[in-house]
């Protein structure tokens, strides 16, 4: 009994691909993959894995926040950072089993003006098996926090050759001395292995998709590439937005606007990409441009919205005109 190739389960057309493939290798149309060497794919797995601890000690987070309000005591709502000083204090206070006048007097004058809503805060006290729990968590909190401290000093100890290039990544704004490890890790000090800017935004899988037929446009949608370098940039541009006095707050803001805050962020991780890129290459630090991206955005559209406005009877014709609901408010 013959069988059709795409009858057969796993075939389909990966033969017919094969020998595609094979084809174009033969005619050197075929652009070969970057591959790092033996050392940065290292420095890879190190760095990648450190994300690894830095998202579960956010998930022990998580957890220990969620003991603590199971048991009524809504301490996040008043602390900025329940892991911080005085968070930290509280937590092993309620770990211990402390009363509410000796878990208040060991919190600094930074909290002074916080203690009347702390103390209604701590009225209430946790059970035997919830402090067994947040002691638990908080010691895999202080775990996970050494370990990713000891391999944050192997990582930098392994770039230390590279330190001219990770110094030159952290001026560009939102980039911190772990992103920019992370960074060089998974693209390299060498941007020769790129052909442009646009390659390299390209393999990170952070430039626009290109989706049209018959002349029609359809989904934008990024690319797919390197999601963990996508992370990591995606981050710094967060960070970024919120850095003043730099381009990329401006740049997102304006974006923000029309896109959302989603698509603001993807394309000022674009943006820093390709700054980074132009960094590396020149072995130059990062100077921020003297833009406003606001002003430009509101120059571009104001005569659209002016039209607009113009149309909706919001605003005066420029020859002195009445606008439709002004004329027709006479009549």
């Amino acid at each position: 009994m013959e069988h059709n190739e795409r009858q057969i389960k796993g075939r389909k057309t990966d033969v017919g691909d094969s020998v595609w493939l094979a084809r174009l290798c033969q005619l050197g149309l075929a652009s070969p993959s970057m591959v790092p060497d033996r050392h940065f794919r290292s420095l890879r797995h190190l760095c990648r894995y450190r994300r690894t601890l830095v998202n579960e000690r956010g998930r022990v987070r998580t957890r220990t926040q969620k003991v603590i309000d199971r048991a009524g005591i809504r301490v996040g709502g008043i602390l900025t950072d329940v892991f911080g000083t005085n968070g930290r204090r509280i937590l092993d206070g309620l770990c211990g089993g402390d009363g509410r006048e000796a878990i208040l007097g060991g919190l600094s004058r930074h909290v002074r003006g916080k203690l009347e809503p702390l103390g209604d805060a701590l009225t209430l006290t946790l059970g035997e098996s919830d402090r067994w729990i947040l002691g638990d968590l908080l010691k895999q909190f202080d775990d996970l926090t050494d370990r990713e401290r000891r391999l944050a000093r192997t990582i930098e100890e392994d770039l230390a050759p590279w330190r001219d290039q990770v110094h030159l990544l952290m001026t560009i704004p939102g980039i911190s001395m772990a992103s920019a490890c992370a960074i060089l890790a998974e693209t390299g000090p060498d941007m020769d292995a790129f052909a442009s800017a646009d390659h390299l935004a390209s393999w990170a899988g952070l430039c626009p998709g290109n989706n049209e037929s018959g002349g029609k446009r359809r989904s934008g949608r990024a690319v797919k590439g390197n999601r963990h370098l996508r992370a990591t940039l995606a981050e710094c541009a967060q960070a970024a937005a919120r850095t003043k006095g730099c381009q990329f707050q401006g740049y997102h803001k304006s974006l923000m606007l029309r896109k959302g805050y989603k698509r603001a962020v993807i394309a000022t991780a674009h943006k820093m990409l390709r700054v980074i890129h132009s960094v590396l290459r020149s072995g130059t630090p990062y100077r921020d441009p003297e833009a406003d991206h606001e002003a430009l955005m509101v120059r571009r559209n104001a005569p659209r919205w002016i039209r607009m406005l113009q149309s909706y009877g919001h605003l005066s014709a420029p020859d002195g005109t009445a606008a439709p609901s002004e004329a027709a408010a006479m009549h």
